[in-house]
């Protein structure tokens, strides 16, 4: 099937200024941008290509200020799979992970989650990897996914794999 057509709900959620909206843009138009904070709740629509499957995404990037946190339950409704993003320059934020986590649980139907930490052009090494790695085990999230939307290393990668994620295995 060449030419299947499939739209997913994609949430991406985390702390204020961790860079959901930029590795959104990043992704949808290859470009870096400095982005401003998101107001509320925005969205995006890209294409993942593969084994010639094309998969329609509608990421929805929710806010990350304390403010917007009651507008989640309706933000997840109909997510089909999440991706929760901290900084890895600030370990405040990767603090903040449980929260972020079970609050996507929680208001979602056992969908794949995969965590990007992102700013890694600002790490030298990531200190506390083992730390992020008992995370995943510790969620049954899907993987870790370490990105830099300035660079553009792994940016790619968290789309398709989640996109592969939500695929049926006969594609």
């Amino acid at each position: 099937m060449s030419n299947y057509q499939k739209l997913y709900k994609i949430v991406v959620v985390g702390e204020g200024g961790v860079g959901k909206t930029t590795l959104i843009k990043r992704y949808v138009t290859g470009q870096f941008t400095n982005s401003k904070t998101t107001i509320g709740v925005s969205f995006a629509i890209a294409n993942v290509n593969f084994n010639n499957v094309t998969v329609k995404m509608q990421i929805w990037d929710l806010g990350g200020e304390e403010r917007f946190r009651t507008l989640l339950p309706s933000f997840c409704k109909g997510a089909q799979g999440a991706i929760i993003v901290f900084d890895q320059s600030r370990f405040s934020t990767f603090l903040s992970l449980p929260e972020w986590i079970e609050l996507v649980k929680k208001n979602t139907n056992n969908i794949p989650i995969i965590l990007v930490g992102s700013k890694s052009d600002l790490v030298s090494e990531n200190s506390y990897l083992d730390q992020i790695m008992e995370m995943v085990k510790r969620y049954d999230l899907k993987e870790f996914i370490p990105v830099s939307s300035k660079t553009g290393f792994n940016i790619d990668k968290v789309f398709v794999d989640i996109a592969a994620s939500l695929m049926p295995q006969r594609y």
